[in-house]
C-alpha cells in the first residue's frame, strides 16, 4: 500500500475526471492505496471554484473528490513543521511558495508522496513527489 498527497494540480485534474489521472486512481484505490488532500489545497480548489464562471458545477467537483479522499488538516505539527521546512528551505536558499510548504509540511508529517507537477517540492529534504500528469 502507498500514501499519496494530491497537490492542487493534481487534485484539479482529479476532480475534473480528466484522463489518465482519473483511471490511475481508481485503479490505485483499489489495491489500497490512499489519496488525500490538504485543507491547503481544498482552499485553493474552492477560491479556483469561486472566482470561476462555473461556480456550481465546480463546488460539485470539490464534493465529488472531497467523497473519494482523505482531507487532512494543518494543525499544529504541521505548522511546526512548516517552520522546520521553511527553514531548512531558507538556508538552502530554494525559497517556495508557502501554501506549497504547508502542503509539503502536511505531506512529510504523515510520510506521504506528493503527486505534484511542481519541480520546487523537489528542494525538500525528506519527501517524495511524483508527477503523474506527465505519464
Amino acid at each position: 500500500m502507498s500514501a499519496y498527497l494530491l497537490d492542487t494540480n493534481h487534485a484539479a485534474k482529479a476532480m475534473a475526471g480528466e484522463e489518465p489521472l482519473a483511471t490511475w486512481l481508481a485503479e490505485r484505490t483499489q489495491i489500497d492505496d490512499e489519496f488525500h488532500i490538504s485543507i491547503t489545497v481544498l482552499g485553493e480548489l474552492y477560491f479556483a471554484a469561486y472566482a470561476s464562471r462555473r461556480r456550481d458545477h465546480n463546488l460539485e467537483r470539490i464534493a465529488y473528490l472531497l467523497a473519494r479522499v482523505h482531507l487532512l488538516n494543518f494543525d499544529q505539527p504541521a505548522a511546526e513543521e512548516f517552520g522546520r521546512i521553511k527553514a531548512e528551505l531558507k538556508a538552502k536558499g530554494r525559497p517556495i511558495p508557502s501554501t506549497d510548504v504547508q502542503i509539503a509540511a502536511v505531506a512529510r508529517l504523515h510520510g506521504l508522496t506528493v503527486l505534484t507537477a511542481d519541480r520546487h517540492f523537489g528542494y525538500v529534504d525528506r519527501l517524495k513527489a511524483e508527477n503523474w500528469l506527465d505519464e
